[in-house]
């Protein structure tokens, strides 16, 4: 007889129970078509892989230091003679908010800077006309190029960008536009050069906003006084310490302007002018503060909060009563 034939043997792949994955998938999907809400797992942004969990501790920390700093730093302590930031019937106000933060501005900077001309060698400046000014368009090979090399402080220099006003060599003096352009080409024979140079105090993305009519306007004061330059330099400080404070922190960039905000009142704490309406004649009521460096206050501050540790430790019990226990009052 005939043998039966045999059953063809089931495949792996019929007999494989479906994945986990894929039955995962496929409940979604069906779920989806459904038009029902399904919760899915979200992936961890990158930053979570490099910070640590949320800890809500560093942001009170931080605003109790700034309020620290804020509280026991008396800015307007001045020993001595005071320097007047103000004019006559200004606001406290205006005093604090905005008179030390466009006193002192000024778009340009005149200095005299002296260049020995070396023997047979020109200044080596490319000269360039701009608003009716000469301008120095770059430096070249010769006596201005050695002078910066051995220059001992960048105020000593003379940089492109540099407005140019007066050179004057052996007792002739050059000011219109032409014989400065000639004075600078000639060559020298171990000659001192004095020439005067007008530098923006402006970084170079701002220079556009220089009046060219030569009166420095509200926002070249505002740019380029030393309040703000100071506000900028202590806000930098406090705001790399805020930064840190944050990072650690393991909490989104949404609380960052909290740590600006904090570091700008610091900043505008040790940078603002002060006000005071019983001083005697003939000394200003709108007055600069000190503007210790940051470094300084900290110290100060530190030494104060020490002293009054030491008081209190001295004789607690009376700070307690002072504390605790309402004062008598007598009718």
């Amino acid at each position: 007889g005939k043998k039966a034939a045999a059953a063809p043997a089931p495949s792996s792949a019929a007999s494989a129970p479906p994945a986990p994955a894929k039955v995962e998938a496929a409940k979604v999907e069906a779920a989806k078509s459904k038009g029902k809400v399904v919760a899915t797992e979200v992936k961890p942004g990158l930053l979570s892989y490099l910070r640590p969990k949320p800890r809500w501790i560093f942001f009170p920390v931080f605003a109790a230091v700034c309020a620290w700093i804020i509280a026991l730093n008396d800015q307007c302590d001045i020993k001595g003679k005071k320097k007047d930031c103000g004019y006559s019937g200004i606001t406290p106000n205006a005093c604090k908010t905005r008179a030390c933060f466009l006193k002192g501005g000024k778009g340009y900077e005149k200095r005299t800077v002296k260049v020995t001309l070396e023997q047979g060698a020109a200044l080596g400046l490319s000269l360039s006309r701009r608003d009716g000014a000469v301008v120095v368009s770059s430096i070249l090979e010769g006596s201005v190029s050695l002078h910066n090399a051995a220059a001992a402080t960048s105020e000593d220099v003379i940089l492109a960008g540099d407005g140019i006003t007066r050179v004057a060599i052996d007792g002739k003096v050059a000011t219109n536009l032409a014989d400065i352009e000639k004075a600078v080409t000639r060559p020298g024979a171990g000659k001192a050069v004095e020439i005067d140079v007008l530098r923006s105090r402006l970084p170079s993305f701002l220079q556009w906003v220089h009046d060219k009519g030569g009166t420095p306007n509200m926002v070249e004061k505002l740019l380029s006084s030393p309040g703000t330059l100071h506000f900028v330099s202590v806000w930098s400080r406090v705001g790399g310490v805020g930064f840190a404070a944050w990072y650690i922190s393991g909490y989104s960039p949404a609380s960052l302007p909290l740590y600006a905000t904090l570091s700008a009142a610091v900043a505008w704490e040790l940078s603002r002018c002060c006000h005071d309406e019983s001083v005697g004649a003939g000394v200003p009521h709108c007055f600069r503060s000190k503007r210790d460096e940051l470094p300084k206050v900290v110290q100060k501050v530190w030494a104060q909060t020490s002293e009054k540790v030491a008081q209190v430790l001295k004789d607690p019990r009376s700070y307690a009563r002072w504390l605790f226990l309402p004062t008598a009052i007598t009718l």
